[in-house]
């Protein structure tokens, strides 16, 4: 089955055969678009967007609400949303439980988030490891905003609805109700990331 019109919005250069990336950086192989001000397609003509740790930057109550209008403007009737953010439960887990096997997961995770805030994620104390990630900004690039808002499933699925989106269901990695998405896709892995996907009516 193919995917059809497939695109990845804030892709931060990762590209898969047949998902069009775009990314609001000029990043090799990725088409320049800052979603906040629109997508580039038609009403209705595109299948499949994928999001992966990209949403979480937008403002909860003033880009976000817009550019999920968008994603539904675009989408056809039936086409699939698949969202990834960090998820707040896992990260207050692991902060209140620093020895358990998921915050040594998320530590397996963070390298990058050492390379953007300037320190080894392993050496800051508990409670700068939890603000790195939900709120850690200093990428060394001038399109990085950070995180703007901290999410779980129940509010993803408060926002994907509030904009008309059903069927809204969690995911494990690398599985999709989309019979052939993971063939070409992959999720980044992140410990603590929870994946969404949602249908447009």
């Amino acid at each position: 089955m193919s995917l059809g019109l497939a695109i990845d919005l804030g892709s931060s250069g990762r590209q898969f055969p047949g998902i069009l990336s775009l990314d609001r950086e000029a990043i090799p192989g990725a088409q320049v678009c800052d979603i906040r001000l629109g997508l580039p397609f038609g009403q209705t003509t595109v299948d499949i967007v994928v999001s992966s740790h990209c949403l979480a930057h937008l403002h909860p109550f003033h880009e976000l609400p817009r550019v999920l209008e968008e994603i539904q403007r675009v989408l056809k009737p039936g086409g699939l949303l698949r969202v990834a953010i960090p998820d707040l439960t896992k990260l207050v887990s692991a902060y209140t439980a620093p020895d358990s096997a998921l915050a040594v997961d998320l530590a397996k995770t963070q390298q990058e988030l050492g390379d953007y805030v300037g320190m080894p994620y392993e050496k800051m104390p508990l409670a700068l490891k939890f603000s790195a990630i939900c709120f850690g900004d200093n990428s060394g690039s001038a399109a990085y905003d950070g995180h703007r808002w901290c999410g779980d499933f129940e509010t993803l699925k408060w926002f994907l609805e509030q904009t008309g989106f059903a069927d809204v269901q969690a995911c494990k990695y690398g599985e999709s109700r989309h019979p052939t998405l993971m063939q070409t896709y992959q999720d980044t892995g992140a410990a603590e990331e929870i994946i969404v996907e949602a249908v447009k009516p």
